[in-house]
């Protein structure tokens, strides 16, 4: 695992790269919808940049993931570590934001992807409810 600093760009873009390695491959409509979103520019780093991070994580530390169509008790230690490289409400918020439209990105939501978003609104004391809310709420503005 990358040694990463509290709320960096790295440890946004971790957060997300979890999300998307739940696919063998990195999905390309992910990766487009990332870009209508403008994530890169807010969690702070470059599209090449983030998409080093994300084929790192398919390949190491989350590879597992895309292997089962379930969290295994191992996924949830990498999943929790990751989640805890983010500490800031208005961070942890925008990436349950991208992280509902990344997994919603290809028409369907899959079991372990749903699994992955729901423990992580769980460890960072949201609900589904609220991140719509949230969304709503930016519209307005």
């Amino acid at each position: 695992m990358h040694t990463k600093t509290t709320d960096s760009p790295i440890a946004m873009a971790h957060v997300l790269a979890m999300i998307m390695a739940t696919h063998a491959e990195i999905d390309p409509r992910e990766v487009r919808m990332l870009e209508d979103l403008d994530a890169f520019k807010r969690i702070g780093m470059s599209k090449a940049e983030f998409l080093r991070v994300a084929d790192d994580y398919r390949n190491g530390a989350c590879k597992a993931l895309s292997g089962h169509d379930w969290l295994h008790l191992d996924d949830l230690e990498v999943i929790d570590e990751i989640l805890d490289g983010v500490s800031d409400t208005n961070h942890r918020l925008l990436l349950c934001r991208l992280a509902g439209c990344i997994i919603t990105a290809d028409g369907r939501v899959r079991e372990v992807e749903s699994a992955i978003y729901d423990r992580m609104l769980l460890h960072w004391g949201y609900t589904r409810s609220s991140v719509v809310q949230a969304i709503l709420a930016a519209r307005v503005r």
